[in-house]
């Protein structure tokens, strides 16, 4: 077995090491013409950053660190602390203080001098907010996963097709090359047939008790607005931030916090972006009590109609991994290594002889930039997001419902089951909805 010599990178770690190191570049833009108007700046591609928190910290010096391609006008931010701090950042790295700050993210997207939108807000948002911005002519770099739902996912693609719109989905796995190199190599048969696919993700990183009690909403946070369409529940600081994804109303766990990722690259391998599994089975540990309800377990099998299976399954020590296990041996494939049964596999996926050639990209941020100036679809283009984060949602559902199902990729719906096909979709608080 060889392995090679990189340490495991964090998400932040990553997105910041692929993409700093070769950041926009400084040469003049040729942009369309939507994005030249009598007041656009110099022929820069313009941002407005929505959320403020945790993983806008990881684009934030992409997006200051080359002023001559790249300018950030505003951000947004249901926590005025947050929105004040993320201003005042992008005030100082430019020296001024034209950045404008918004509790409300439709006023940003309202503005016809941003060109597009950076979306990293609770996933529970992400729909809304990109198609909102989409229907105003902005072009979107939507944070992983995609969308809540299914239903939400397909809104999103049929809204980027209609409009015209850009729009990334941020699994930057797409843009690191050694998991393009494994997925070409997957599709050029170098494992020979493929047995199956193993997604292993890691535990929850937060934990709560199983009692809470209602807090008094901090200064400067308007709660009615973070929660948005999710159901209405009284403030607690344990689910408030980084914590949202452990709350079913906001987010799936750690299903769609990695499960994007990893099973996103078993999609690729299979080559299938337009499309997905056939069956879904699944097992999962849910809390029985406190203010978490996503799974501290996840057990997962999708099944697809060549009849390989991947499975996604929670792993208590080391980070995210796929292996990919065939006839002539198996692939492991991180963030921070690759190893493999036999030398001489990693050799000639190296060699990269196959006749299949994936498209390749190695800073995922320049990708989005590139393609709107091109206007052709970036590497994790929206329907590739829908996609994976359906195979997400596939696996949350059947282990809430505890059985096998059906699915049909085409019509994007169970086969005969009406309970499963209700979850498919989610009833929005009012007067938030998809229409």
């Amino acid at each position: 077995m060889n392995r090679s010599s990189f340490s495991p990178l964090s998400r932040r770690q990553f997105i910041q090491r692929s993409s700093l190191a070769t950041a926009v570049a400084a040469a003049p833009l040729v942009l369309p013409s939507r994005l030249l108007g009598q007041n656009a700046p110099s022929k820069k591609i313009t941002i407005g950053v929505i959320g403020c928190g945790n993983i806008s910290t990881t684009h934030f010096p992409v997006l200051l660190g080359s002023p001559e391609s790249v300018r950030v006008l505003a951000v947004a931010d249901v926590d005025q602390e947050r929105r004040d701090q993320a201003a005042a950042r992008v005030n100082k790295e430019y020296g001024n203080n034209d950045c404008k700050a918004y509790a409300d993210f439709r006023e940003l997207n309202r503005r016809s001098d941003i060109d597009a939108v950076f979306v990293c807000t609770p996933d529970h948002w992400h729909a809304l907010i990109s198609i909102d911005a989409m229907r105003h002519g902005k072009d979107v770099y939507c944070e992983k996963p995609l969308t809540l739902t299914i239903a939400e996912g397909r809104a999103m693609v049929e809204t980027a097709r209609k409009h015209q719109r850009i729009c990334q989905h941020g699994t930057q796995h797409r843009s690191m090359k050694r998991f393009h190199d494994v997925s070409e190599f997957v599709r050029n048969n170098g494992l020979g047939k493929l047995s199956h696919i193993e997604c292993w993700i890691p535990p929850n990183n937060r934990h709560c008790g199983a009692t809470w009690k209602p807090e008094a909403v901090p200064e400067g946070l308007d709660w009615e607005m973070w929660l948005g369409p999710a159901p209405w529940r009284p403030f607690n600081s344990l689910g408030y931030h980084y914590n949202f994804r452990f709350i079913s109303e906001s987010a799936y766990g750690q299903v769609t916090n990695w499960g994007a990722h990893y099973l996103d690259i078993g999609q690729w391998a299979l080559d299938m972006d337009n499309s997905g599994p056939v069956e879904v089975e699944g097992h999962g540990e849910f809390p029985s009590s406190g203010l978490f309800t996503n799974a501290t377990k996840v057990d997962f099998t999708v099944r697809y109609a060549n009849g390989v299976p991947m499975f996604c399954r929670t792993r208590y020590e080391g980070g995210g991994t796929s292996r990919f296990v065939g006839e002539r041996g198996w692939l492991d494939i991180s963030r921070g290594s690759m190893s493999a049964s036999d030398n001489n596999l990693l050799r000639e996926m190296q060699a990269n002889k196959g006749a299949v050639k994936l498209e390749l990209s190695n800073n995922h941020h320049e990708n989005f930039f590139e393609c709107i100036r091109t206007r052709k679809r970036p590497i994790a283009d929206v329907e590739l997001g829908h996609r994976t984060t359906t195979v997400c949602n596939l696996g949350q559902i059947a282990m809430v419902l505890g059985r096998k199902l059906k699915w049909n990729p085409a019509k994007e719906e169970f086969v005969g089951d009406d309970m499963a096909n209700r979850l498919r979709t989610r009833a929005m608080r009012a007067p938030w909805s998809l229409a």
